[in-house]
């Protein structure tokens, strides 16, 4: 009887870890879940639906956009932190709740570095930074010139205190030996209004909030916020050709739960280069004002480390005070 039991107990263990391997290497077998912690019908959120669609095309399962909204990002991404590890709970996760919150909030549910598994980044957003028409600066020079040559009297429009913009404007400030006066506002939209109406004098805005109005003439972009020109405006000069090490840029990316299998991540990652392989995607993704930027997970993770160390440099800068 103990012969049959020792023979059977391998035998059984053998069987386990076929039907293992097997449901791993049958992965996709059912729909995926994509978390997007932002609304709908915002950046974070058109953007990840339009990568969903090409995806669940090329997995040969639906791709469900889920949703869970608050805290700047964090409640989505700690759901995606603590998801069963299988590869069907994703996250399509941005900059905020990733690298900026680490020294933004005092205290985080989930451990970026090691509660999230990058998969592979999407895309890199650079923000502009534009003046009324009327500003005497009509180039990067002269508003660096007329920013150090009166301290204190360009006022810079921020989605408040810690917002890309803010920290976009801080640096700047830093590194070009200027004084500037930052003006919070409720989001970018009314920082756009009082640039326009002349009460304010530039924003470091994201790309897709001023392009329209660049286009149409109704301010004048000097600068984006990266080391290298954004191709959405190749005309406009890096602030990172002027100030080497310059960049304060936002990004997103997919990313599963610690422990999701290297196989299934590895087909994810060869997906998503082949979803954004595809012109139709890479258009769409311009008309939001972003950037294929894809990636292994491997160069994935080391840029998610060098941004939480980024932004921590920022917020020092800005002296921002965690919340």
């Amino acid at each position: 009887m103990h012969a049959v039991l020792s023979r059977a107990i391998p035998l059984v263990a053998s069987l386990a870890l076929a039907a293992s391997a097997h449901a791993q290497s049958a992965w996709p077998a059912r729909s995926i879940t994509l978390v997007v912690p932002f609304a709908a019908g915002g950046n974070n959120d058109v953007s990840g639906r339009i990568v969903a669609r090409k995806l669940a095309d090329l997995l040969g399962q639906p791709v469900i956009v889920e949703n869970k909204t608050g805290a700047g990002g964090t409640i989505g991404s700690a759901a995606v932190a603590t998801a069963r590890p299988d590869g069907y709970t994703l996250g399509f996760l941005s900059s905020g709740p990733v690298a900026a919150a680490v020294s933004l909030q005092k205290s985080l549910p989930y451990d970026p570095r090691k509660d999230l598994l990058p998969v592979a980044r999407v895309t890199t957003s650079p923000s502009v930074l534009v003046v009324n028409p009327v500003f005497p600066a009509k180039d990067l020079a002269e508003f660096v010139a007329y920013a150090k040559q009166n301290p204190g009297k360009v006022n810079y429009g921020t989605a408040g205190p810690g917002s890309s913009p803010h920290l976009a404007g801080a640096l700047f400030e830093s590194m070009a030996g200027a004084t500037m006066v930052a003006v919070a506002y409720r989001g970018g939209a009314p920082a756009l209004a009082d640039l326009m109406g002349g009460q304010i004098q530039a924003v470091f805005n994201p790309i897709l909030e001023v392009m329209p109005q660049v286009r149409a003439g109704k301010l004048r972009a000097l600068a984006v916020t990266t080391t290298k020109r954004s191709s959405l405006l190749p005309d406009v000069p890096a602030l990172g050709e002027r100030y080497p090490g310059y960049e304060v840029l936002t990004w997103n990316g997919v990313f599963a739960p610690p422990g999701t299998p290297g196989d299934v991540v590895a087909k994810l990652n060869e997906a998503v280069r082949k979803v954004l392989a595809d012109p139709e995607v890479v258009a769409k993704l311009a008309d939001l004002g972003l950037e294929v930027a894809f990636s292994s997970p491997a160069e994935f993770g080391a840029f998610v480390n060098e941004q939480i160390e980024s932004f921590a440099k920022l917020v020092r800068i800005a002296k921002v005070e965690p919340n």
